[in-house]
């Protein structure tokens, strides 16, 4: 694959990584946002249970106010529970989206290594030719001096 292709590649896979990269910030601020739904939630619930154990405490409390509460706090229940549910969901798209951007960062990574890799063999190779053109020059040299010894001396 000639260069200018894995340039090509690498960009490709990069703008993917940088898509998965997104997607997984996105899923992470998801995540976020339903453990704060679920934190609020939770002290909701708290404060409303201390709330019907003062008044319970105090004064007592009419039948219907306390089937009130009640149904109040199993809604309260119902909706920690789809929170719960939420999360799960949430963290699992996390884990996917997670796992999405690390196969695209190898998969750059990979590229840049192979272009990496062919860069240094270039410069080797040009450095063997290199090598290979001064000590061809070295040989005329020495070739010139051994059948006209005289022209070299006295050029110096």
């Amino acid at each position: 694959m000639a260069d200018d292709s894995l340039h090509l590649l690498i960009e490709l896979t990069a703008k993917a990584r940088d898509v998965a990269a997104r997607a997984l910030a996105q899923s992470r601020a998801a995540e976020q946002q339903v453990i704060n739904q679920l934190r609020a939630l939770d002290q909701y619930q708290q404060e409303y249970r201390q709330n019907l154990q003062l008044e319970l405490a105090k004064d007592g409390m009419s039948p219907s106010a306390l089937t009130n509460y009640r149904g109040f706090l199993q809604s309260l229940e119902d909706a920690v529970e789809r929170a719960q549910k939420s999360l799960e969901r949430h963290r699992k798209q996390v884990a996917h989206h997670q796992i999405a951007w690390m196969a695209q960062w190898r998969k750059v990574s990979a590229i840049e290594a192979l272009l990496s890799r062919r860069a240094e063999q270039a410069q080797v190779r040009a450095g063997r030719l290199e090598q290979r053109h001064t000590d061809e020059l070295a040989s005329q040299l020495r070739r010139r001096a051994a059948t006209f010894p005289s022209s070299i001396d006295s050029s110096h």
